[in-house]
């Protein structure tokens, strides 16, 4: 359903962060000291693995790429005085909200039903063309044997009634009638019943769909099929989803941590939430950049973050729609106090505002990655000269191996450290000019940050850890994936 020929890439923008450094998210342990997909355990609970936007752990913290964690840590000198929380995302649900529930009935109702029923159609005709044609009874039937008519289609008829979803998915018997007349429709006529505004109108009306007065145009129907865009209702089925799904996993599960590990290794945070933000691309390209598509993507997958760790903690959640009010009061809450240090004789204040910084959880909701160059497929960045000119390649097929060969032309001998999720992982030598091999499984170093610095002599002989970074992410792949890169050790 979510085909696109944009390729699902991490891309330029998952990375960039949006303070020095943040504090790493904590969770409860699952049964058997389990913990979620992206946090490792830590002895005491579940601590964020550094993400791609602070790939260097210190401590309870994660800082940026190529900053140094002593240095990091004696700038925090005293106290805590005050911490503003904040989750860096964007209120992306709150505008949809806004823009629901000011937008007429009959319009909002047909862009439920019409995405819907163009599901069921598509479907419906791929089971035609690679079985035995069917009867009205036997295509309802199988209909009736997906979730577009067992769940979709009931959600949008009751938006179009304006009727509370129900959360154990029992539904009205009222609305199942008209379910099934909808079902029926779209079986006999196919996309003649969405192929205007005005026959959409009858589908609605017909079927009781809408009921008292309709006060849209036809022109304005007309206008939703024309334009045929249907990533925002992807948006809305999808949260549908996550919440039935979430709430599912809450039914059965001991604990909310439980509850957590379970979400998130289950398909619709490893797979859906990555291939229907990834599907919206397709539209977001038409009227944004590549740079700024990309950071929609990524706050629309930010803000799934929260919705699911509400759903998680409370069963309910505000849509995300308090987030971006949240990243707001950091930054004023931040300038206030660098403003206020100016006159403060103290210097209490300017100590408090280098506490004031986001909490940050894993790098999340990737999904399978496509091939391609590691810059774009795996938003290979490098800070400074050590690593300057390194390349290579991923494929989503392969052989589950991550190979890298680093390629001195430095006069010194160097150490270079690899970090996975923030924590050191492997050292390797590299002689002056010399070329070495280093391998690694990618179920390793899946989901996490890979990000290399070096150690190599300097003023004096002495050795320092400066002169530059790399960094890069490591995907999970369904299909093996293999990771190629030549590491390129230059003299800085």
């Amino acid at each position: 359903m979510y085909a696109t020929t944009i390729r699902n890439w991490v891309g330029p923008t998952v990375g960039q962060a949006s303070d020095t450094a943040c504090y790493r998210k904590s969770v409860a342990f699952g049964s058997n000291s389990a913990c979620p997909l992206g946090y490792s355990n830590d002895g005491d609970d579940c601590l964020t693995m550094c993400p791609l936007s602070y790939p260097v752990e210190c401590s309870l913290e994660c800082i940026l790429q190529n900053d140094d964690c002593a240095l990091a840590t004696l700038i925090k000198i005293g106290s805590v005085v005050g911490v503003a929380l904040n989750l860096a995302s964007g209120g992306v649900f709150g505008d949809i909200l806004v823009a629901y529930k000011t937008a007429k009935w009959a319009v909002t109702c047909a862009a439920n039903i019409v995405s819907v029923v163009r599901g069921l159609i598509y479907y419906l005709r791929y089971r035609q063309t690679t079985a035995p044609q069917g009867k009205v009874a036997e295509l309802l039937t199988v209909a009736y044997q997906t979730d577009i008519v067992v769940y979709d289609l009931p959600v949008a008829v009751y938006v179009c009634l304006g009727l509370p979803v129900p959360q154990n998915a029992k539904f009205a018997n009222t609305v199942l009638v008209i379910v099934e007349g909808i079902a029926k429709q779209a079986i006999t006529n196919g996309d003649e019943i969405i192929s205007t505004g005005e026959n959409v109108l009858k589908l609605l009306t017909g079927t009781g769909a809408l009921n008292g007065t309709v006060d849209s145009s036809t022109d304005e129907l007309q206008d939703l099929i024309t334009r045929n865009s249907s990533c925002g209702y992807e948006l809305k089925r999808l949260t549908d989803h996550i919440v039935r799904s979430v709430n599912d996993i809450r039914s059965s599960a001991a604990s909310a941590a439980d509850v957590r590990v379970q979400v998130h290794r289950s398909s619709i945070v490893m797979n859906d939430i990555p291939a229907v933000t990834n599907y919206c691309m397709g539209e977001l390209l038409g009227t944004k950049t590549l740079t700024a598509a990309y950071e929609t993507r990524d706050m629309l997958r930010k803000t799934f973050g929260v919705i699911v760790d509400q759903l998680i903690d409370t069963g309910t959640t505000d849509m995300g729609k308090n987030v971006a009010g949240d990243e707001y009061m950091l930054k004023v809450a931040n300038m206030g106090l660098v403003v206020l240090s100016t006159v403060d004789p103290t210097g209490i204040a300017y100590m408090t505002s280098q506490f004031v910084q986001p909490i940050c959880g894993p790098t999340a909701y990737l999904g399978d990655i496509d091939d391609g160059t590691l810059h774009d497929a795996l938003g290979l960045t490098t800070v400074g000269d050590a690593f300057v000119g390194s390349y290579g390649t991923w494929t989503r097929k392969g052989d589950g191996v991550v190979h890298l060969v680093f390629e001195s032309v430095d006069k010194e001998d160097v150490t270079v450290v690899i970090h996975s999720g923030g924590r050191e992982y492997a050292n390797v030598d590299v002689a002056a000019g010399a070329t070495v091999a280093w391998d690694a499984t990618i179920p390793e170093l899946q989901d996490k940050s890979l990000y290399l610095d070096r150690w190599r002599p300097g003023v004096f002989g002495l050795p320092g850890s400066g002169g530059g970074s790399l960094l890069l992410c490591v995907p999970r792949s369904s299909e093996g994936g293999h990771l190629e890169m030549h590491v390129r050790d230059n003299v800085s």
